[in-house]
């Protein structure tokens, strides 16, 4: 493959290749742009993470655009939230706090995840609504995929010492 990088046709066969064949550090960073917002959704993902690890100014707005308009799959829009946490927390604050109350589990889980790894992120007034909702959500779900991953549970209410909601959770 040529390595030029504002030709796009000279990668557009990534796609048709498996997610896990490709070397995604060698692709040119407008390329990786692209698939980023591809319909090949495991390439998509990989190709947020690799734009994410390049630290380029393009992946806030990229993320953005995959979680505003609710493009590709949970997996995919779980990663957007994580990376547009890390690119522009600001925005990634104001979509939790607009989405916690309706989304997807996977996306749930990726918000307690974060909480989590980044507390003190989250004492501010503004955002403690979000982990009021996340407990609200978290006592009501009960469909065996709706659940969130036994150690991100346990690590929430660890960190808010919310032992009194375990005996409400899922597995409880």
């Amino acid at each position: 493959m040529n390595h030029n990088h504002n030709d796009f046709n000279e990668w557009n066969n990534v796609s048709l290749m498996n997610d896990e064949d490709i070397d995604y550090s060698v692709i040119p960073e407008a390329v990786l742009q692209e698939l980023a917002l591809d319909n090949e959704l495991y390439i998509a993902t990989s190709a947020l993470v690799e734009l994410w690890m390049r630290e380029s100014t393009a992946v806030a707005p990229i993320a953005w655009e995959i979680l505003s308009t609710s493009h590709g799959d949970r997996y995919l829009q779980a990663t957007a939230l994580s990376v547009l946490f890390s690119a522009d927390k600001e925005k990634a604050l104001n979509y939790m706090s607009e989405k916690v109350t309706d989304c997807e589990p996977l996306l749930l889980n990726e918000m307690m995840k974060l909480i989590i790894d980044s507390p003190s992120d989250f004492v501010p007034s503004s955002t403690s609504t979000i982990f009021q909702t996340i407990i609200e959500r978290f006592k009501n779900l009960k469909d065996e995929e709706e659940l969130i991953e036994p150690d991100v549970q346990q690590d929430f209410m660890q960190l808010y010492n919310a032992s009194s909601y375990a005996k409400l959770s899922p597995l409880g």
